[in-house]
């Protein structure tokens, strides 16, 4: 028995951690700064409409623009940062559940992405639409310092509306298809 003991310890400490595990390595690594990165976006958004929003209080002028934009970020920031703060965060330990019990937290995970991409897309709907009532409004009103800033803010919104959407739509067929792949996993109720 000591000599299968010794034989068995010997080949687990000969054995080679398997190529695949470096690369592993590296995508968590990819992964994590990419979050990172992500996350220092939304922060540096976030400070920079804040500082946009605050600057009549340290003496800025009150521009057309900034009534234009004002109640758009007044609602959508504070939204935006309770829906981020709110969702459920991924469980380190989930990897090491059961098959099934690993499905089951994907798929939550997978129907949170698929949720904050549905209320990413009606964000950019609702703020196209609002600067479409501005131009509107503007236009009706012949107020030709108020049509620049409500036309700036129309391209602004069509851009976002553009951008949004276009990373929605990969992102939601990249999810839709891992769930179908979990469902699999999950089995029936």
């Amino acid at each position: 028995m000591n000599d299968f003991d010794d034989l068995l310890r010997n080949a687990w400490q000969a054995a080679r951690p398997s190529t695949d595990s470096a690369a592993l390595i590296q995508r968590v690594r990819r992964h994590r700064l990419r979050l990172r990165l992500r996350r220092s976006l939304e922060i540096a958004l976030t400070l920079g409409a804040v500082v946009m929003l605050l600057r009549p209080l340290a003496g800025a002028a009150v521009t057309p623009a900034y009534w234009l934009v004002m109640p758009f970020f007044a609602v959508y920031m504070p939204a935006a940062w309770w829906l981020l703060l709110r969702a459920p965060q991924a469980r380190g330990d989930a990897a090491t559940l059961d098959v099934a019990t690993y499905a089951q937290v994907r798929l939550s995970q997978l129907r949170a992405g698929l949720r904050e991409l549905r209320i990413a897309r009606v964000t950019a709907v609702v703020l196209l639409v609002y600067a479409l009532a501005a131009m509107a409004v503007t236009t009706v009103m012949d107020a030709v310092a108020w049509q620049s800033a409500a036309g700036d803010l129309l391209i602004y919104a069509g851009a976002c509306a553009v951008l949004t959407y276009g990373i929605s739509y990969t992102r939601c067929r990249r999810y839709r298809a891992e769930y179908r792949g979990m469902r699999r996993l999950a089995g029936p109720r």
